[in-house]
């Protein structure tokens, strides 16, 4: 299925002005390869993190180092490069102006070619499963951020890997 075709059908599975709720409302794909993701290994939320209590914005998905990791929706890259926590990092803007935040990739993800402006198609690559930055092991730390830039928590938006190969598999994606 074509890049175009495959954006259709997520807007068809959720409309672009969807939004995470409290309860579960899936509009992201799940964000590495589904059939090397682990467990998820910390969740959104409040947690002791240097002796303080602090707001993890994200959830961390592990996988094995090297896992391909793929845009959850299709968007444009909004920005790449490192941080001190995150470590090598993709952002991408999303139609409905909601962004999703790949963080601890393994290499620079502009040698990939994942750069500023870059249109990426949903299931795209945009880097690989590392552990730069603040980390304790291989995962990718995912971050949604709403319209407003605050932090929401991307289990509710998520499909499971599951459901995300049950999805490409009616897309004649996946078998």
């Amino acid at each position: 299925m074509r890049p175009a075709a495959l954006a259709l059908a997520l807007v068809l599975l959720a409309p672009s002005g969807a939004r995470p709720r409290t309860a579960r409302s899936p509009w992201l794909l799940f964000p590495i390869d589904v059939r090397r993701f682990d467990h998820v290994s910390s969740k959104f939320g409040p947690r002791r993190m240097n002796g303080f209590r602090r707001l993890h914005r994200g959830v961390d998905l592990v996988a094995p180092r090297g896992s391909y990791v793929v845009a959850a929706r299709e968007g444009r890259v909004a920005d790449s490069g490192r941080a001190r926590a995150c470590g090598w990092y993709v952002t991408l803007q999303h139609a409905n102006s909601w962004r999703t935040v790949y963080c601890h990739l393994r290499t620079d993800p502009r040698q990939l070619g994942i750069v500023e402006g870059l249109e990426v198609p949903a299931m795209g690559v945009v880097g690989e499963v590392g552990s730069s930055g603040h980390s304790t092991g291989p995962h990718l730390h995912f971050t949604l951020l709403d319209e407003r830039g605050h932090a929401r928590d991307p289990l509710l938006a998520l499909f499971t890997p599951a459901e995300t190969l049950q999805v490409l598999r009616k897309m004649g994606l996946a078998r």
